[in-house]
C-alpha cells in the first residue's frame, strides 16, 4: 500500500481549482471557487492512508468525470451545427488555408472528444483518456491563442478558452495519477518507458 505524496495534495487542488474556474455555473458562486480547491486537499490532507487513497481514487474520478462532461456538453453543438461553432470552425479552417473544410474539422473534433471522453471514463484505459484529452485540449488552447480566434471568440470574458484550459489541467492530473496504468499498457506494445515511472 503506497502513501500519499504531496503530489496528491497538488493533485487534488488542481482539481478543485480546474473545476472552480473552468466552470461558468461555479463564477457566480464567488467565494465556493476559491475554497474548493483548498478544501479538497485538506479533506485529502486529513485522512488515513487507506482513506486516503480511495480519496485520490475519487478525486482522480471526478477530474475524469469533469472532463467527460465539458467534453461532451460542446458535442451539441459541433454535431448539429450551431452557428458559433460553425464561425469557430469556419475561421480556423479559413485561417489554415482548407477553405470549405469546416464541417470536416468540426465534426471530425467532435468525434475525438466522443472517443477521449469514452475512453476516460473506461478504468482499464482511464490513462489513455487523458492522453487524448491533453492533446485535444492543446490543439484547443494553440489555436486560441495562435489564430485569429483569440482567447475570447465569443465575448463572453474567454469562457470556452477557460474551459479548454481547466480541462488540460485536469487531465495532466489525471495522467499523473494513472502514469503506472499508461507504462503498463506502453509496455505491453514494447513501447519503451522511463525508468521513474
Amino acid at each position: 500500500m503506497t502513501s500519499l505524496t504531496r503530489f496528491d495534495l497538488i493533485g487534488a487542488f488542481l482539481i478543485g481549482a480546474a473545476i472552480a474556474t473552468g466552470n461558468p455555473a461555479l463564477q457566480d458562486l464567488g467565494l465556493v471557487s476559491i475554497v474548493l480547491p483548498v478544501l479538497l486537499v485538506i479533506i485529502l490532507a486529513a485522512t488515513s492512508v487507506q482513506s486516503g487513497e480511495a480519496l485520490q481514487r475519487g478525486f482522480r474520478w471526478l477530474g475524469a468525470a469533469y472532463i467527460a462532461f465539458i467534453l461532451l456538453w460542446y458535442e451539441q453543438y459541433k454535431l448539429f451545427g450551431h452557428p458559433g461553432s460553425v464561425d469557430l470552425f469556419t475561421t480556423l479552417t479559413d485561417w489554415l488555408g482548407f477553405h470549405g473544410h469546416e464541417k470536416f474539422m468540426r465534426i471530425g473534433v467532435a468525434s475525438c472528444e466522443i472517443i477521449a471522453s469514452i475512453v476516460i471514463l473506461t478504468p482499464p484505459v482511464q490513462g489513455l483518456g487523458a492522453i487524448g484529452a491533453l492533446m485535444l485540449m492543446s490543439g484547443a488552447m494553440f489555436f486560441h491563442l495562435v489564430s485569429p480566434l483569440g482567447t475570447d471568440p465569443y465575448g463572453d470574458g474567454g469562457i470556452l478558452f477557460k474551459e479548454a484550459c481547466s480541462v488540460w489541467t485536469t487531465a495532466w492530473v489525471v495522467l499523473f495519477w494513472q502514469r503506472e496504468q499508461v507504462a503498463a499498457i506502453a509496455r505491453r506494445f514494447g513501447v519503451p518507458v522511463p525508468a521513474w515511472i
